[in-house]
């Protein structure tokens, strides 16, 4: 097999529209784990939501690993603890909230369990009808997050309105230059995270974890967060539903969607399944 490890996104990517996989692609992954090949679930989403989509679905490899918060913490699912970890100082926390705050815009945060928010806005209840997590409202994030000892992974901004999020996005670049990068995960999401978080550093680092020739790992995405993923791999892939952004940095490109099973183009492709 020359092709060791996939790197999937999830929502848009591995996962319909549903949220479901089909039989063919489950199928497809049971071929290629028992055959010693490694799928690496690489998502934006926070790690208890990723688990908990892993196992409702029945993906259960050895060895298996989670990107989650997009690259700022690896897992090992198998030993049940991260190997690799990138965090928001809370000074940064603060300042972003300030600025989210400025504009109007919803941002939040996470716990281990929680999603934490200063408001309970639409944009939060639209959130977490796609990702189940349950919610706790504080007064201020950046103190309730000192008043837990807790630093977060990641932020998330949701916006309506592309102009004002993009507003948002150039201010935190202008502000904490170098600090944080800030990034589209689809048309309404800003994801915030430290500056050496990335799916493309997860991916160099997992592989050379592993000791696994970076040239003989496929990532797959659809998402402008999934791009540095995408360049790192040997080969990176874009879903049909791609951005074009993320269609323009992949070696290939699907010629179905992900409601459509076009992941197993993948598998047919570079995994002999």
């Amino acid at each position: 097999m020359e092709y060791k490890i996939l790197f999937t996104d999830m929502d848009g990517t591995l996962l319909n529209d549903e949220k479901e996989i089909s039989p063919k692609v489950y199928d497809a992954i049971e071929q290629f784990t028992r055959a010693g090949g490694n799928v690496v679930l690489s998502s934006g989403r926070p790690l208890k939501s990723i688990l908990e989509t892993k196992n409702r679905l029945g993906l259960q490899y050895p060895g298996m690993y989670v990107i989650a918060y997009n690259g700022a913490l690896i897992y090992d699912c198998q030993a049940d603890s991260p190997v690799f970890e990138k965090k928001l100082l809370i000074d940064y926390v603060n300042q972003t909230m300030d600025i989210a705050r400025e504009l109007g815009i919803h941002c939040q945060t996470y716990s281990d369990t929680h999603i934490i928010a200063e408001r309970d806005r639409e944009e939060l209840q639209v959130y977490r009808q796609h990702i189940h997590l349950p919610c706790q409202v504080v007064g201020n994030i950046a103190e309730y997050l000192k008043s837990i000892d807790i630093e977060p992974y990641k932020m998330i901004a949701i916006g309506f309105d592309p102009e004002r999020l993009e507003k948002l996005r150039q201010e935190l670049l202008y502000r904490l230059q170098g600090k944080l990068h800030a990034f589209y995960s689809s048309k309404s999401y800003l994801e915030i995270v430290h500056k050496d978080a990335s799916k493309g550093k997860a991916v160099a680092f997992l592989c050379d974890y592993l000791q696994i020739p970076i040239e003989r790992t496929v990532a797959v995405g659809d998402a402008a967060n999934d791009i540095s993923m995408l360049k790192a791999a040997g080969v990176g892939v874009a879903m049909k539903n791609a951005t074009s952004d993320t269609k323009q940095a992949a070696d290939y490109v699907t010629e179905h969607t992900n409601n459509e099973d076009g992941i197993l183009e993948l598998f047919e492709r570079w995994m002999d399944v």
